[in-house]
C-alpha cells in the first residue's frame, strides 16, 4: 500500500477545509451557457426559520400590562394618600377662636326663676274657654269623640228627693230617688245622637257613684233612649237616680258619647 498521488491528496485537503453549509446541501448548478456559475435568477439562499410566537405574545403582554399597572397604582395612591387629606380640609369646622358676632345681641335665658310662689293649677277648660266645673244653673261646653261634635250642657235643677210616678218603678226599701234636669244645646257641626242618661253619674260624700235609674219622677220627663239634636237645637230632659236615703249628694258628672268622651263636666251640689 503506497501514499496517494499528489493531485489526489490536494483534492482531499480542499474538501476537508471547505466551508460547511448550515442548511444542508443545495441543488448543484453546473456552469454552462445557461448558468454562469451560480443559481438561476429567482432562486436565492433558503429562508431562515420563523422565530417562535411566544416572544410576540410576551411583548404584547408587557406593552399592555405595564401601562395598566401604572394607571391603577396612581389611582390607588390618590384615594389612599390625597383624598383623605382633601376631605379633612373641606369638612374641617370653623375655628372657635373666630366666632361671628350675632346681630340680635346676647341670648336671654330661656326661663327666669319665679320670685312669686307657685299658684294652683287652673281647672281644665273646654274648647270655648268655659270651665269644665260649675254649679247648678251653670253651663259647661263639652266635645265628643266625633269631629265637630260640641254640646253646651246646663244643669237647670237638682232634686235630692224626687217623687216617683205611680206607674213607674218604685225605689227599693231604704232608698230614695234623686233627679237632675238638664238642657242640651248642640253647638257643633254634626247631629248629636246618643242616650244622654248613659253619660250621667251622681257622686255622694263617700265618693260612691250612682248610675241612672229607669224610674220616672213627677219633676220632669226623661230623655229618650235615642235622643237626636241637630246643630243649633236644644232639648230638655230629666235623669233619675236611685240612692240611699241617708246619702249626701255632692257632685254630678256628665260626658258625651254615653260617657266615653274625653271631656267630662262636673257640677258641685254643695
Amino acid at each position: 500500500m503506497g501514499y496517494p498521488s499528489e493531485p489526489h491528496r490536494q483534492q482531499q485537503e480542499a474538501a476537508a477545509f471547505a466551508p460547511h453549509d448550515p442548511y444542508g446541501p443545495g441543488p448543484q448548478y453546473t456552469a454552462g451557457p445557461d448558468h454562469l456559475g451560480g443559481p438561476p435568477y429567482g432562486y436565492g439562499p433558503p429562508t431562515p426559520p420563523t422565530p417562535p410566537r411566544r416572544r410576540l405574545a410576551l411583548v404584547l403582554a408587557l406593552a399592555i400590562g405595564v401601562p395598566v399597572l401604572l394607571i391603577g397604582g396612581a389611582a390607588t395612591a390618590w384615594f389612599v394618600l390625597i383624598q383623605p387629606v382633601r376631605d379633612s380640609i373641606t369638612s374641617a369646622p370653623a375655628s372657635p377662636a373666630d366666632p361671628r358676632p350675632s346681630a340680635e345681641g346676647p341670648a336671654e335665658p330661656a326661663t327666669r326663676p319665679s320670685e312669686e310662689p307657685a299658684q294652683e293649677t287652673a281647672a281644665p277648660r273646654a274648647d270655648d274657654d268655659d270651665p269644665l266645673t260649675s254649679r247648678p244653673g251653670g253651663t259647661v261646653t263639652l266635645t265628643g269623640l266625633e269631629s265637630g261634635s260640641k254640646m253646651a250642657v246646663t244643669l237647670n235643677q237638682i232634686y235630692h228627693d224626687a217623687a216617683p210616678t205611680a206607674d213607674g218603678a218604685q225605689p227599693r226599701p231604704g232608698n230614695r230617688l234623686a233627679a237632675v234636669q238638664l238642657t242640651l244645646t248642640n253647638k257643633g257641626r254634626v247631629v248629636y245622637n246618643d242616650a244622654p242618661m248613659n253619660g250621667a253619674v251622681l257622686i255622694d260624700s263617700g265618693s260612691q257613684q250612682y248610675p241612672f235609674s229607669i224610674s220616672r219622677v213627677e219633676q220632669g220627663l226623661p230623655f229618650h233612649w235615642m235622643t237626636s239634636i241637630k246643630p243649633g237645637d236644644s232639648l230638655k230632659g230629666t235623669v233619675v237616680f236611685e240612692v240611699p236615703e241617708d246619702a249626701e249628694l255632692v257632685r254630678f258628672q256628665f260626658a258625651l258619647n254615653s260617657g266615653y268622651a274625653q271631656q267630662r263636666g262636673e257640677w258641685s251640689l254643695r
